[in-house]
């Protein structure tokens, strides 16, 4: 089984490249502002999309989404 690695990381990309994540990455700082609530969630379940992109490179079942086509 190949998997087209360039295009999960593509797509964990599309997910964490955003002004919500770099806020959230900011966040770490000392002194900076809690998460609340709503942001933890949100967070949550951006870390969600990313396993089960990440999953897929040890599920058969579920990596036919990211299986390299071969061409005839």
């Amino acid at each position: 089984m190949k998997l087209d690695y360039l295009k999960m990381l593509k797509d964990i990309d599309d997910l964490v490249e955003t002004d919500f994540c770099f806020d959230m990455d900011g966040r770490t700082l000392p002194h900076s502002r809690p998460f609340t609530q709503e942001e933890g969630l949100k967070m949550a379940g951006l870390l969600g999309q990313i396993y089960s992109i990440a999953h897929c490179i040890d599920c058969p079942s579920c990596a036919v989404k990211y299986l390299v086509k071969k061409k005839v």
